[in-house]
């Protein structure tokens, strides 16, 4: 896979983990498959067991990330080069990971882990998992190949900011500097949002609840209807 393979996709998400009610290998691979079958073509995945699952049923990229909590770090997103090593062990085409300065469990900076893991995996491609403006830009001084929004609203300096989908400023404002690929991930909730997406510059759009995730989309729905 290369970075051309990823221009102008939409790449759906397609996770559950802790107690979400599709945690489950089979259900997630079952699910993929699903979403294959309506046409996606690339696909995002947590979770070794079920990306693992998924690559019996579906052949095509996967961005894999592993969500793993540690004591003593917020950082969730493929954390320290254990998730990475694991991540690649089972082929992932691209893995993503969690590029916001907050402390990691293992004490090293975001510099170190993901220069280490190009060194060792120069093949990969590897995705950074942005929060702010000041993620953005310090992520695109270092050797990823991609830059997503996808936790921005999930940090607390970001917590309070609006979906991805409503706050299209941002993503103008951070194309202004980024020299990489932005793909955008949050809150995109209608086909129109992904085409405005595409329409300002995101070279990828990412949507997952809006399509795999029953629970929130009955939530959304019934918020909408009241």
């Amino acid at each position: 896979m290369n970075l051309n393979d990823l221009k102008n996709k939409l790449v759906i998400s397609c996770q559950a983990v802790d107690d979400e009610p599709l945690n489950d290998a089979y259900v997630i691979a079952k699910m993929a498959y699903a979403c294959v079958a309506g046409g996606a073509e690339i696909l995002r995945m947590s979770q070794v067991d079920h990306i693992t699952k998924a690559k019996e049923l579906v052949d095509v990229p996967i961005i894999g990330l592993i969500k793993k909590h540690y004591d003593n770090s917020e950082v969730f997103i493929t954390p320290t080069m254990q998730e990475i090593d694991a991540l690649a062990e089972i082929k992932v085409d691209v893995i993503a990971l969690d590029a916001t300065l907050r402390p990691r469990p293992d004490g090293k900076t975001i510099d170190e882990l993901i220069v280490a893991a190009k060194n060792k995996y120069p093949n990969l491609l590897f995705m950074a998992d942005c929060s702010s403006e000041e993620d953005v830009k310090h992520a695109n001084e270092l050797p990823f190949d991609l830059i997503g929004t996808t936790l921005r609203g999930h940090t607390k300096e970001t917590n309070g900011k609006s979906n991805i989908a409503d706050d299209f400023a941002f993503i103008k404002t951070i194309l202004n500097f980024v020299t990489k690929p932005l793909i955008v991930e949050g809150g995109i909730w209608e086909p129109a949002q992904v085409k405005r997406a595409f329409a300002v510059g995101a070279s990828t759009v990412v949507v997952g609840s809006a399509i795999t995730r029953p629970k929130l989309i009955v939530e959304h729905w019934m918020k909408e209807i009241k």
